[in-house]
């Protein structure tokens, strides 16, 4: 078993694929920018063609840049370049792990699209996986120089019907908020298990995986109560689903326990994006324990970029 700066490679050993590890050693650079006085951590995917596509990618509140190898890796191998950020808070940062707030997210994102432009030349994509996909979302209604949205999921966190049925806290989200702000600005820093609030059991299919991840020292195993306010306080949008007009491609696992795809076709009919699409791939966890839905992902992802 690895540990410590090593510990993503349990996931690729055991229930992906081990060559990810070697192409991840091969391929991939990391490089630091300053982002909210803090620097956060980035993971260059380099094709060598400045001119294609470059894709941002945000992990979500149980990920970091490395645990999403997956998704990643394929893009990479279909010819686009990625740049991949640890957001703060989050894997191999400097700082308390879990201390971040939404807003401190989405400008990690915004700057890291800063330092794609700079460094390549194609068109710029920004997407996200889980809690990263609304994070792209938000980030997207305040850069429209993006030329599409790409999402394994997309939520809305503001959406009460979502945060009532699937949070840990249940109808009692909304009762808590008065006393989450003032816990937040009392003991900001003050951190909770994060499955806790947000429960990790549906992660994926596997209950070992799911237990592991709780374990991982650059996951998401805790969260700050500022952090945990602003998953409330501060996730709505600046721009409503209806005039969003960037391009948008979602897939959507079926069996999604976590984010049901109930949440998702929601957001994707408000869409007002004339061009958008919706793919479910059935039978699938919300993250699955093998590599083939990936491997779907990463093609339905090339077509919809090439095809703008």
């Amino acid at each position: 078993m690895y540990t410590g700066d090593d510990f993503w490679k349990n996931y690729m050993e055991k229930w992906w694929e081990k060559d990810l590890i070697k192409k991840w050693e091969k391929n991939v650079v990391i490089d630091k920018i300053q982002s909210n006085g803090r620097n956060i951590n980035l993971e260059i995917y380099d094709t060598g063609n400045k001119n294609a596509p470059t894709i941002i990618f945000a992990h979500g509140i149980a990920g970091y840049a490395r645990l999403l190898l997956p998704f990643t890796i394929p893009l990479f191998e279909r010819g686009f370049n990625l740049v991949v950020p640890d957001m703060q808070g989050y894997g191999y940062n400097e700082g308390l792990r879990g201390d971040f707030e939404w807003n401190v997210h989405k400008q990690n994102l915004i700057d890291t699209a800063k330092y794609a432009r700079s460094r390549f030349k194609g068109k710029v994509v920004i997407g996200g996986a889980s809690m990263g996909g609304p994070l792209a979302y938000a980030a997207a209604c305040e850069d429209e120089n993006f030329n599409a949205l790409v999402c394994w999921c997309l939520i809305d966190f503001a959406d009460r019907e979502f945060m009532i049925n699937e949070t840990s806290t249940k109808r009692f989200t909304y009762i808590l908020i008065p006393i989450f702000k003032i816990m937040s600005k009392l003991f900001g820093k003050m951190r909770l298990k994060t499955y806790r609030l947000i429960s990790y059991d549906t992660l994926t299919e596997s209950d070992e995986l799911n237990k592991l991840i709780k374990q991982d020292p650059q996951a998401g195993t805790h969260i700050t109560l500022r952090g945990a306010a602003s998953l409330v306080l501060q996730s709505k949008p600046k721009k409503p689903h209806e005039s969003f007009k960037i391009p948008t491609f979602i897939m959507q696992p079926g069996a999604d326990e976590m984010t049901p795809k109930y949440y998702t076709k929601k957001v994707f009919q408000k869409l007002g994006s004339k061009n958008k699409k919706y793919v479910e791939i059935k039978n699938q966890a919300h993250f699955p324990a093998n590599m083939k839905p990936y491997y779907v992902w990463a093609d339905e992802v090339s077509k919809f970029i090439n095809d703008l």
